[in-house]
C-alpha cells in the first residue's frame, strides 16, 4: 500500500541495488526519496541544499554507474510482489521521449517522431515499458522493465530483405526480448500473462510464445491466412455469431465523447498458418476472442477487438475476462503519461547525456508508479471507507490536511478515513468535481500532495526554531 514515508519507500526499492560502492546505493536512495516528496520538480528543486545537489550530480554523471544496475533492484522488488499472487497482467508498450537540445547528438540521425518536434534536429529516445497488474484486485504492483532504444540511422533496401532480416535486426523484437529478459530473471511466469496491443501481432513473436509455453493475449490488426478454418481471418470473422452480450464503458478521449458499448462476444480456435517472409512453426494454434460493437451511429468509430490467447476459452465467461485483461492495458498509456508529463515530468529534463538522462528517467518510472498506486487507494470506495488514513498517513498530517480543508470543522477523535483523505487531498489541489464522476486526474492529486508535503515541512521546521 501507498505510504507517506518517501524515505521508506526509496529504501525499500534501492536500497539493495549494487553500484559497486555502498555509499552510491545510500545517496541512489536519498535522491529517489527526495524525488518522491518533490514529485515533478528538478533535482535541484527536490534536493534539499547544496551538499545534496552536489551528490546527487556526482551520482547521475557517473559513467560506473549503469541506469539498468539502478532499475535492476527496483525490478526485483516488483518480482518479489508479483511471485505471491495468483495471476498477473504484465502490460507492454512503448512510448518516445522527444527532445530538441544537446542530448540528440546522441540519439542517431533519424528525426523525432514526436508531434511537436518536427525539425531537422529533433531525436526521440524510445522506451518499451512493462506494468504488472493483479489481475483480481487490478491494482499496480510494480515495474518489471523498461527498455530505451534510438534509430541510430534509416534503414534502406527492397521491402523484402528488409521483411526478410532476422528478428532480432527488427524494431518489433522489442516484444520478444521483453519477454527473454522477465523469464531470465524471474523464477517462474506461470502466473503472468502477457498483455499486448496491435503492434505486437508478429507471427514470430507468436510462434515464440507459444515454444516457451508463455501465457500471452495479443491484439490482432493482420488479415492473416488461416489453416483453420481454411481461408483468410477476415472470412472466419463474417461467420462468426454471438455468443453472449455485455457492454463496455468507454471514456472521453479528446474529441471522442464517453459512452456505453453494447458489444457482442464470440470466440473459437484457430490455426494461423506463417507467411511466406516470416520464421518459425509452419502453423501455430491459438483461441480467438472477438467483441464488436452493436452501434448504428455512423458519427461513432465502432469497437471491434481480435484477441489472440494462449489462454483457455471454452466458454463466454472466460472469453469475458480476456475482454476484460485486455480493457486494462490502458493503464500502461497511463503510467507513460504520468511518467512523461502529468506528473514526473520526465519529459521536461533537460539533461546533456543520454546516459545521464537514463539514470534520472528510471528513478522517475518508479515516482510514477508510486503516485499511480496513489490513485489506486479508493479503488475499492466502499473498503476505503472503513479503512483509517493512518494506514498511509501519520497524525500530523491528517491533522494538518483536515485544518487546511475542513476549516472550521471540529478536528475528530478519531482518524478519518482513507476516502475522506485521497478527496481532500484532491481538494487541496485545486479540484472540483464539477462533473459529478468523482474522478480525479493526476495533476490534481500531484499538486494536493506537494501542498500537503509543503505544510508538513513548514511545521516540522517550525518546530525546530521553536527548541532553539
Amino acid at each position: 500500500m501507498f505510504t507517506e514515508n518517501h524515505e521508506a519507500w526509496a529504501k525499500l526499492l534501492f536500497g539493495d541495488a549494487d553500484l559497486g560502492d555502498l555509499r552510491r546505493t545510500k545517496r541512489l536512495v536519498k535522491i529517489a526519496g527526495d524525488m518522491a516528496a518533490n514529485v515533478g520538480s528538478s533535482v535541484v528543486k527536490a534536493s534539499a541544499d547544496v551538499a545534496a545537489i552536489e551528490g546527487a550530480y556526482r551520482l547521475i554523471r557517473n559513467p560506473s554507474i549503469k541506469a539498468e544496475d539502478i532499475a535492476h533492484a527496483g525490478f526485483l522488488k516488483t518480482d518479489e510482489i508479483v511471485a505471491q499472487r495468483p495471476l498477473v497482467l504484465a502490460i507492454q508498450d512503448t512510448t518516445g521521449l522527444s527532445f530538441r537540445h544537446s542530448i540528440c547528438d546522441e540519439l542517431g540521425e533519424v528525426t523525432s517522431a514526436g508531434k511537436d518536434c518536427k525539425s531537422s534536429k529533433g531525436r526521440t529516445l524510445f522506451a518499451h515499458s512493462t506494468l504488472m497488474i493483479d489481475a483480481q484486485s487490478e491494482r499496480i504492483l510494480g515495474l518489471a522493465n523498461q527498455d530505451y532504444a534510438y534509430r541510430e540511422k534509416k534503414m534502406t533496401g527492397k521491402a523484402h530483405d528488409l521483411q526478410c532480416r532476422p528478428p532480432q535486426e527488427k524494431k518489433s523484437f522489442k516484444w520478444q526480448k521483453n519477454i527473454e529478459v522477465l523469464a531470465n530473471r524471474m523464477d517462474s511466469k506461470d502466473n503472468v500473462i502477457d498483455v499486448c496491443d496491435r503492434e505486437a501481432d508478429i507471427y514470430e513473436y507468436l510462434d515464440f510464445q507459444l515454444s516457451k509455453g508463455h501465457r500471452f493475449l495479443v491484439r490482432a490488426t493482420e488479415n492473416r491466412t488461416l489453416n483453420n478454418p481454411a481461408g483468410k481471418l477476415k472470412d472466419a470473422l463474417s461467420e462468426m455469431v454471438p455468443e453472449d452480450y455485455f457492454t463496455i464503458e468507454i471514456k472521453q478521449k479528446g474529441a471522442r465523447k464517453a459512452r456505453t458499448a453494447n458489444i457482442g462476444l464470440s470466440y473459437r480456435n484457430i490455426t494461423l498458418k506463417r507467411p511466406q517472409k516470416a520464421r518459425g512453426s509452419k502453423e501455430i494454434s491459438l483461441n480467438m476472442v472477438v467483441c464488436r460493437e452493436d452501434c448504428t451511429d455512423e458519427a461513432t468509430e465502432n469497437l471491434h477487438w481480435i484477441l489472440y490467447t494462449s489462454e483457455p476459452v471454452n466458454s463466454a465467461e472466460q472469453a469475458r475476462k480476456i475482454v476484460r485483461y485486455y480493457e486494462l492495458r490502458w493503464r500502461i498509456e497511463e503510467f507513460h503519461k504520468t511518467w512523461k508529463s502529468d506528473g514526473a515530468q520526465v519529459g521536461k529534463l533537460r539533461m546533456q547525456s543520454r546516459e545521464n538522462f537514463k539514470r534520472i528517467a528510471v528513478i522517475l518510472a518508479f515516482v510514477a508508479v508510486r503516485f499511480l498506486q496513489f490513485q489506486e487507494l479508493i479503488k475499492d470506495k466502499e473498503e476505503a471507507q472503513k479503512v483509517p488514513c493512518t494506514s498511509c498517513m501519520s497524525q500530523l498530517t491528517w491533522k494538518l490536511l483536515w485544518k487546511k480543508t475542513e476549516k472550521n470543522k471540529k478536528l475528530p477523535v478519531q482518524p478519518p478515513s482513507l476516502y475522506w483523505m485521497y478527496y481532500a487531498i484532491a481538494r487541496l489541489g485545486g479540484w472540483y468535481d464539477s462533473k459529478r464522476t468523482g474522478r480525479v486526474g493526476v495533476k490534481a492529486l500531484w499538486s494536493g500532495w506537494i501542498n500537503l508535503m509543503e505544510l508538513v515541512e513548514s511545521l516540522e521546521l517550525l518546530k525546530e526554531l521553536n527548541d532553539l
